[in-house]
């Protein structure tokens, strides 16, 4: 294999790594908030599965509540 070629992979293969590992942690520290459905109005605590590649704006994340089922924009409670 070209030098070239694994550089390529190297520095991809550790801006993967970097991506999940940022994923993992933003999941874990989100996951620890409470949110509060914006249908039903229940309050819940996510999985951490569930926040790592949602959308967000602000406090609001796009994620499905466990009460109702409505995926939509639920708000952090603080």
């Amino acid at each position: 294999m070209d030098p070239v070629m694994k550089i390529c992979l190297f520095i991809m293969g550790g801006a993967f790594i970097f991506v999940m590992v940022f994923a993992l942690i933003k999941g874990l520290i989100i996951s620890k908030y409470k949110f509060v459905c914006s249908k039903c109005n229940e309050e819940f605590h996510p999985k951490w599965n569930q926040v790592m590649f949602e959308n967000y704006f602000g406090y609001y994340f796009r994620i499905r509540c466990p009460h109702c089922g409505n995926k939509a924009y639920q708000r952090i409670i603080h």
